[in-house]
């Protein structure tokens, strides 16, 4: 409709937004160009965070529907141990699929994106009768159960998260793993005492990563009634009805 403002012109009218935009935005285009996505559509993407690498991965679907691993930034900070987020208070960075579900332009973090922990898996899986919240990615140097990326990171994070919202995803995928699950990690840190806790959630996601890294395409996630995680490859249904 003429005369209305799209997501990105709203975030936009936002003095941080507007200025990490005047100095990064050359620099998403020469990405855009190096990974072939056409910058109009820049959209369908996704965050992968390792918490034992302290990496967060940027994935981005190209034109033939796969995804591309479109940047990745180092966390700077997270509190905590290797193991879900289960009570309010604990300091626990979250483990599990999530979503982002809030934009903070105007955070005490510089710019922050927050994620919808608990998530019907936490919710299922604590006990504990307060199980925290208000977990986000942001700027600054300190964690508190949130991912701290660095005023400088965030700029472009969160820009990437404007772009794909503006684009029509309402919910940006967030993956949060405790390590890269790899066969060879799986069976080194199986032999830790943390395992005996928390294996059964890590074999379950190493699932997801694994489906994932064979066909570069986002799986749909659900979560079954033992609160433990689905995963569906569109592809394959699509494939099996024909």
């Amino acid at each position: 409709m003429p005369g209305s403002f799209s997501f990105e012109d709203m975030q936009k009218n936002y003095e941080r937004v507007n200025d990490a935009y005047s100095r990064k935005e050359e620099y998403f285009k020469m990405k855009c160009r190096s990974k072939e996505i056409p910058e109009e559509t820049f959209g369908n993407m996704f965050l992968r965070v390792f918490k034992q690498e302290a990496i967060m991965e940027v994935w981005v679907q190209k034109p033939d529907g796969k995804y591309v691993k479109f940047n990745e930034f180092s966390i700077y900070a997270m509190s905590g141990v290797l193991g879900p987020k289960r009570v309010q208070g604990d300091c626990q960075v979250p483990e599990g699929y999530y979503y982002i579900n809030d934009f903070n332009p105007v955070s005490n973090y510089h710019l922050s994106l927050g994620i919808n922990y608990p998530n019907e898996s936490d919710l299922r899986l604590s006990t504990a009768a307060h199980k925290g919240g208000d977990i986000y990615i942001h700027g600054g140097q300190a964690s508190a159960g949130c991912m701290a990326m660095s005023n400088y990171y965030i700029e472009d994070i969160y820009i990437y998260a404007v772009k794909a919202r503006n684009q029509g995803e309402y919910k940006i995928p967030v993956q949060v793993f405790p390590f890269k699950p790899t066969d060879a990690n799986m069976d080194y840190y199986s032999r830790l005492r943390e395992f005996s806790k928390n294996g059964k959630l890590w074999k379950n996601m190493q699932q997801g990563y694994t489906m994932f890294e064979k066909t570069k395409r986002l799986l749909e996630v659900y979560v079954g009634y033992d609160g433990y995680y689905r995963f569906i490859d569109p592809a394959s249904v699509s494939a099996s009805a024909k």
